[in-house]
């Protein structure tokens, strides 16, 4: 019997597949969505200091993420956290988190107006 973990309901459906093709299932009372049998991977101490050094080399983030084998959201929150442990006296202007998402919605919607079919329509 599977159980949601959230409200322990047993009313649950399938909800598709997860990237590495495990079941996803649906809660139908409270819609959280779960894994049975999650695998959560640890980043260990020398993979974050690989991670550093290959932020430092300017490596890009999904390149990082790919090499790695980490979630780009992961990685995304350990750089926020390196941003924050910054300090003040850097004379650094960092993007703020509002900026940093602005600037990724544009470059998402850019690049749907470039894969498009409805782009000859909108040419300028």
């Amino acid at each position: 019997m599977i159980m949601c973990p959230s409200c322990q309901s047993d009313s649950i459906k399938l909800n598709g597949h997860i990237h590495n093709e495990k079941q996803n299932h649906l809660c139908k009372k409270c819609g959280r969505q779960f894994v049975l049998h999650a695998e959560n991977k640890v980043i260990t101490q020398q993979e974050k200091a690989l991670v550093d050094k290959l932020l430092l080399e300017r490596i890009s983030l999904a390149g990082v993420a790919r090499t790695l084998e980490v979630s780009q959201v992961w990685l995304q929150g350990y750089i926020s956290k390196l941003y924050a442990a910054c300090p003040d006296d850097l004379c650094a202007d960092l993007p703020h988190q509002a900026a940093m998402q602005a600037h990724l919605k544009d470059k998402f919607d850019n690049y749907i107006y470039e894969i498009s079919p409805l782009k000859k329509h909108f040419s300028v």
